[in-house]
């Protein structure tokens, strides 16, 4: 029986899985947890090394076991040598498994591709990117290139979006509107000019404007003019970086689109969104998908540690 630890860190969860081996390369999943968010150069290494460790206790609690064979870690902002040494390093200290290896957080996206298929995997959760897959193996990032740089499509940018929508209604003495409101609400303030203290007075501003994504999305969902906007500035922000990473392809190549992160994977309006545009330049429905969840993908690589 061969157990493994997948890890996902995101810039505002972390979630681990405890899953045993079967035949045919099968899963089964013996154990959950979730914790913050784990990107250490948004929280800091303290925090980072504590939510993964407790969202491992909890998964390791939940299945019953004492000992992992291997583990594999996809944490953001861990895709550089150093910072990827120095995250193992940590792990290894703690003992997470007795083999431990940190990918980039985007490949547990493309994990279940099966060897000779092309595949892009479009990432939105905090942050955004989609991953290239050729049927060589070979591997290309689009994007990622971090929110001071462009994040589009990200919960990051779309929570921006909103706090730049509630400041400008003040600036321009607006009463606020439905979502002024609900920024001022989910950032437990009554003006707006207790947003800076809410926003920059966090320990992670970048996190806490993340968090305001599934609102804005939640009212677009409801037709809010001002929330459909940011969401479809979003949705095409995405639909680029698929239209980047296909033009990167030979004619012949078909590939498959997988998509993935906290935003995409958790709202069926922002997958909507997407895909529409998607069609409308090409693509086929059924060639798009829901990407598996990128901690069993993590345990999906770590069976072949």
């Amino acid at each position: 029986m061969t157990l493994v630890l997948g890890i996902d860190g995101g810039g505002t969860k972390t979630r681990a899985r405890v899953l045993q081996g079967g035949s045919e390369g099968r899963l089964c999943l013996l154990g959950s947890g979730e914790a913050s968010g784990s990107n250490p150069f948004s929280v800091g290494w303290e925090a980072a090394q504590e939510a993964i460790q407790t969202a491992t206790r909890d998964a390791m609690r939940q299945s019953g076991q004492q000992a992992i064979d291997s583990a594999v870690l996809a944490v953001a902002g861990c895709a550089s040598e150093a910072a990827g040494r120095r995250l193992q390093a940590w792990a290894e200290e703690h003992s997470l498994a007795s083999r431990v290896m940190v990918v980039p957080d985007t490949e547990p996206v493309l994990a279940e591709v099966r060897p000779g298929d092309t595949a892009i995997g479009l990432i939105a959760g905090t942050g955004s990117a989609a991953l290239l897959r050729r049927g060589d193996g070979s591997t290309e990032v689009i994007g990622g290139w971090g929110y001071l740089i462009d994040d589009g499509g990200s919960g990051y940018t779309l929570g921006r979006d909103a706090l730049r929508h509630a400041a400008s209604a003040a600036d321009a003495a607006n009463a606020p509107d439905a979502l002024a409101k609900a920024v001022l609400l989910q950032a437990g303030v009554d003006r707006p000019e207790g947003l800076k203290q809410a926003l920059y007075g966090d320990s992670d501003p970048r996190g806490w404007a993340a968090r305001l994504a599934r609102m804005v999305l939640g009212l677009a969902e409801q037709g809010d003019p001002a929330a459909s906007a940011i969401a479809a500035r979003g949705a095409q922000s995405l639909s680029v970086l698929v239209k980047l990473a296909t033009e990167r392809l030979d004619d012949h190549e078909t590939p498959r689109l997988l998509l993935a992160g906290g935003l995409l994977g958790g709202s069926r309006y922002y997958r909507r969104r997407v895909s529409e545009l998607l069609v409308a330049d090409g693509w086929t429905p059924d060639r798009i998908t829901l990407a598996p969840d990128a901690a069993c993908g993590c345990g999906r690589l770590a069976l072949k540690c």
